[in-house]
Parts: C-alpha cells; sequence; structure tokens
C-alpha cells in the first residue's frame, strides 16, 4: 500500500481540507456568473454547455486542487500522486476490473433508479427526480449530435477532461489529504467517494456512483498514482458517451449499459452473478500486486 514519505505535510491538514472545500465554494459562485454571462453570448445551445463544462471543470475542481496543493506542501506533485505512473499489470487488471464490473453496476444503477422514499417524503423525493430529470435532459443536450466530431468531442470533454478534473479533486487532493500519515485510508476512502457521489446532487444514481467513487479511491490508495483512477474514470465516460452516441444514431448493437437488466431471465442473473464474482477477483488481485510492488 502506498504510505506518504516523510515531511511531505505540515500539521495543518483540517485547514487544507478547508481552504480546498471554500475555494471550490467560491469558484462555483464566481463559475455561475461566468456561465451567466456566457449563456446570452451563444446561440447555439450545445456549443454554450460544452464550453460551460470545460470552465466548470477548470474552476471548480482543477484550480483548487493544485492551489491547496502547491499552498500545502513543497511537494505539491506527490501529494496529488501525478508523480509516478501507475504499474502496467495492475493497470491491465483495473481495466478489466471496469469492464467485468459493468452488469452489476448496470444492475445496481437500475436499483437506485427505482428507489421510493416513505410517503412522509414524496415532496422531497419530487423534487429530487425533478432534479434528476433536469441533470439527465443536460446530459443528453451536452451529448447530442450524430458526427463522429461530436463522439470525439465529447469524449474529450466529459470522458478524459471530466475523469481527469473530478479526480485531482475528489481522490488527488481530498483523498490524499484525509490519508496523510495513511490514518484509517478504508474510512476515508469511503468518505471521499460519498462526497463524490454527493457533489452530483443526483440521489437516484447516489449509490452507482458510490462504488466507483470507492473503486477509484482504492486503485489510488493500491497504486499510488493518480493516473490510475484517472484513466479509469476517463474510460468509464467514455463508455457512456459511446453508448449514448450509439442510441442517438439508430445503431441497432445492444446498449452496453442495459447488460443484464433488461430481462430477469436466468442468463441475465447468471452473467450478473459471475460479474460479482469476477470483479472481486479482480480486485482482490491488484490488491495483492500492489502489495507485490510496494
Amino acid at each position: 500500500m502506498f504510505t506518504f514519505p516523510k515531511n511531505l505535510m505540515s500539521q495543518k491538514t483540517p485547514l487544507a481540507i478547508a481552504l480546498l472545500f471554500c475555494l471550490m465554494v467560491l469558484l462555483l459562485v464566481v463559475t455561475g456568473l461566468i456561465i451567466t454571462f456566457l449563456g446570452d453570448k451563444f446561440s447555439n445551445p450545445v456549443a454554450a454547455l460544452r464550453i460551460c463544462t470545460v470552465i466548470q471543470d477548470i474552476l471548480i475542481f482543477f484550480t483548487p486542487a493544485v492551489a491547496v496543493a502547491m499552498i500545502s506542501t513543497r511537494y505539491p506533485a506527490t501529494l496529488l500522486a501525478v508523480d509516478k505512473l501507475p504499474d502496467l499489470r495492475m493497470t491491465l487488471l483495473a481495466v478489466l476490473a471496469l469492464l467485468f464490473s459493468i452488469p452489476f453496476m448496470n444492475h445496481i444503477v437500475e436499483w437506485n433508479k427505482h428507489l421510493t422514499l416513505p410517503e412522509s417524503l414524496s415532496s422531497v423525493e419530487q423534487m429530487m427526480r425533478q432534479m434528476e430529470e433536469a441533470a439527465e435532459s443536460q446530459i443528453k443536450l451536452l451529448m447530442g449530435g450524430k458526427s463522429v466530431g461530436n463522439l470525439i468531442v465529447n469524449i474529450l470533454i466529459i470522458g478524459i477532461m471530466a475523469g481527469f478534473s473530478e479526480e485531482i479533486f475528489f481522490r488527488g487532493a481530498l483523498q490524499r489529504l484525509m490519508t496523510v500519515g495513511g490514518k484509517a485510508p478504508h474510512l476515508m476512502i469511503w468518505i471521499a467517494a460519498f462526497v463524490f457521489s454527493a457533489f452530483h446532487l443526483q440521489f437516484f444514481g447516489f449509490f452507482p456512483r458510490l462504488l466507483l467513487g470507492a473503486f477509484f479511491g482504492y486503485l489510488l490508495w493500491w497504486s499510488g498514482s493518480l493516473w490510475l483512477p484517472v484513466l479509469l474514470h476517463s474510460l468509464n465516460n467514455s463508455i457512456v458517451v459511446i453508448a449514448e452516441w450509439r442510441n442517438t444514431s439508430g445503431d441497432e448493437v445492444a446498449d452496453i449499459n442495459r447488460i443484464g437488466v433488461d430481462s430477469a431471465s436466468a442468463s441475465d442473473i447468471t452473467l450478473v452473478a459471475v460479474s460479482i464474482v469476477m470483479t472481486a477477483a479482480l480486485l482482490f488481485m491488484i490488491s495483492r500486486r500492489s502489495r507485490q510492488i510496494s
């Protein structure tokens, strides 16, 4: 398992975490003002949304993470874990784990989507579902377009850039700050994953995003390199983008996001069971590999 070098951080880690969130909130407000200003300058809503998404990634996630790392230590690249590349075998195992987890994760997505709150909280549930629908409509608008050019742009923005910016904030800065000294790493990984999922404000997608966040967090902990969760996050987002693009283009190929959930047949149940077993086995192999190279 990866541990921090001695004297990497001062004893002011809680202040660094507080500063991280203060900067994020401040830049969230600034981003809102910029987006409001730019919203009146573009006649093409898709182009405007893409530009706003890039601005959000840079200001809300990337900038606070880098700023806090530079303020907190003389070794900001080490704090953010961007100063080393992950082990190749571990990377291949992680990619396989992500791919094998798809049927199981699709099942979690479907289950979470149909969760209901108690009758006494029906108004809260209605509000949450309206927020969910608004977010989904924004994502569909962002991923609009049937051309290959649109696909490439969406992979760059939603896949690669979002994957990098979110990972450098939630894993590179937040999780790394919380795990300075190696204290309670498992708890901190799950806390960072919880914050990551909660930030998206999508309750009916909360649990699959929580599991993904924990997966990315453990990859960072096992490898000591932010580039591994960045790669897997970008790959996961890109798979979603490609699947949506194929659906928009009228492609007859089966939707990868529906594998294992379109029916309750024995084959689907078996597929999900195999997905769970293989994913768990691959995660164990990644963990064991981390001990071999540490």
